[in-house]
């Protein structure tokens, strides 16, 4: 399906949130990362570290999401990160 000139605008306001959630997703991660120093040793050490791990995720997701709207080719979606488990739920 091609694009038309009335789906350009559309397009650019959806490339602009997509670059403020990945702005946003950045600062969040180095905020949790700044959270995770601050309580490696304690025992919130986990839960910071948690936290963190999930702020990294996001980032990544946003970034897929950043990178798809920008491509050529819509079709060619980013394909999503596998985790070592993922193994395990496809038996």
């Amino acid at each position: 399906m091609a694009l038309t000139i009335e789906d350009r605008p559309a397009i650019s306001e959806e490339l602009v949130r997509a670059r403020e959630r990945l702005a946003m997703a950045f600062a969040e991660r180095d905020h949790a990362r700044e959270r995770y120093e601050a309580a490696t040793g304690t025992s919130s050490e986990l839960a910071a570290y948690m936290r963190l791990r999930h702020a990294g995720q996001q980032v990544s997701a946003c970034d897929k999401w950043l990178r798809w709207a920008e491509s050529e080719n819509p079709l060619a979606a980013p394909r999503p990160d596998h985790s070592p488990l993922d193994e395990l739920i496809a038996l």
